[in-house]
């Protein structure tokens, strides 16, 4: 498996690097001593943060900070523990990032670079804060936070044309997950056969795996929705349906890759370009675009509120992304609601996340169906309208029944009995809003 699948192996090549550098050897003696104190698996040493409750980074992190030190330390003509105050820290990053430096490239370095070192030599001197550098006057340049570019998002219609291009069980199920859940490529990547429990219609994000850039820390337990029958039939035909092996593994037929093994990212996205190809559609497939497609749907087309939304892809209730990812739903929204008022255009009432038949039935599937009529599959992620239409689509089955068909007219009016009892809907509504 590659180092860049693996967060913690990266990290130790990181690390390693940096003891083995060219560097003053107190700068890597301190590096490595802010690196262990941060480290959520060492507990010799520790790291308070400002909240007086340790502070740990995730193997991800932590390994961007040891670059970071590696190359500031390689950079800088004073070592970082001998830095003589504040503005002389300031002086040499703006020195890098302007290109003044006598060991930088004309231009300088880009702005995300300097704002990753930036950040991890910050967090150094918070930790060591004997060495008397202010880490709060240590300046960031922080990058803007991109948003959505409307132009690469995908229609209904090329999400149909992807579904349709698929031609094994395993790319289908990975293809679903993407969409159904809205979840990053790892933590996909990292789910087991004994994580996905197709009965319930639930899946419980690989805790022990890293680099899941906190999406477990609301949770594991997650709703599998329309992604529920893909992925049932990729475990009929998964290479060995081991419960601790991987989910996402090589084909049967594959002549290479490990049964059980994960799949490295860069075949999955590369699988994901041949559906693209295969489908025609030229957008970009990579499983951020999908998981931006599961939020707008959730947002714009399902209504769900926000606080919803980041737990179902993994952000904490103080987190920021609807205001600067997607806000463009919300411009959207004022646009859309104006034009409807105006008569200039028709309400949207389909369900994006629908597709054209029902993958556990193969009932034949309306485009605002939010629900299978015929089997009950789940596919908005608002349960309790999902709980509306099926109690409606059922209903309207067995009242277009031949009226002297008297067993059919009875079931239905034993289930008008039992859907009005008040506990009945409160526990089925429960089942579908099983996060």
């Amino acid at each position: 498996m590659s180092s860049i699948d693996d967060p913690e192996r990266r990290y130790q090549l990181s690390r390693d690097r940096l003891k083995d550098a060219d560097l003053h050897p107190d700068d890597i003696d301190a590096a490595l001593e802010f690196l262990d104190a941060i480290n959520p698996d060492i507990s010799t040493v520790n790291f308070t943060g400002e909240n007086g409750e340790r502070e740990t980074k995730a193997y991800g992190t932590l390994a961007a900070y040891a670059q970071a030190l590696k190359r500031v330390g390689e950079l800088a003509n004073t070592p970082l523990v001998e830095m003589p105050d504040t503005r002389a820290v300031n002086a040499f990053f703006d020195e890098i990032g302007s290109g003044t430096h006598p060991d930088v490239k004309e231009g300088g370095y880009a702005k995300s670079t300097l704002s990753q070192w930036q950040s991890g030599v910050t967090k150094f001197y918070e930790y060591h804060d004997d060495l008397g550098i202010n880490h709060t006057e240590v300046v960031v340049k922080r990058q803007p936070k991109s948003s959505v570019d409307e132009r690469d998002m995908y229609t209904r219609e090329e999400i149909q044309e992807l579904r349709d291009a698929v031609n094994n069980t395993r790319d289908r199920c990975v293809l679903e997950l993407l969409l159904n859940t809205g979840q990053r490529i790892r933590a996909i990547q990292t789910l087991r056969v004994k994580d996905v429990d197709t009965d319930e219609g639930v899946y419980y994000l690989n805790t022990d795996e890293a680099g899941l850039k906190g999406a477990d820390k609301n949770g594991s337990k997650r709703p599998l929705l329309g992604a529920a029958r893909p992925v049932y039939d990729w475990l009929k035909d998964h290479p060995t349906g081991e419960p601790d092996d991987y989910l996402i593994t090589c084909l049967p037929t594959a002549q290479r890759g490990t049964a059980g093994e994960k799949l490295s990212q860069s075949t999955i996205r590369s699988q994901l370009k041949k559906v693209a190809k295969n489908a025609g559609v030229d957008k970009p497939p990579n499983p951020h675009n999908f998981r931006h497609y599961f939020v707008t749907a959730c947002k714009r087309d399902y209504g769900m509120d926000e606080s919803t939304i980041k737990h179902l892809i993994g952000h904490g209730p103080n987190s920021k992304v609807m205001e600067t990812t997607y806000q463009h739903l919300t411009d959207d929204d004022h646009i859309r609601a104006a034009e409807v008022a105006a008569d200039m255009r028709e309400p949207e009432e389909e369900s994006p996340l629908t597709p054209q038949v029902c993958p556990t039935c193969g009932e034949q599937l309306e485009p605002e169906a939010k629900a299978c009529p015929g089997c009950g599959t789940v596919f908005a992620p608002d349960a309790k309208a999902a709980e509306d239409q099926i109690q409606d689509d059922m209903k309207q089955s067995y009242a277009e029944t031949d009226p002297e068909d008297s067993d059919t007219q009875e079931k239905l009016d034993t289930l008008d009995e039992i859907l009005d009892d008040p506990e009945v809907k409160a526990a089925l509504a429960e089942k579908l809003g099983e996060d």
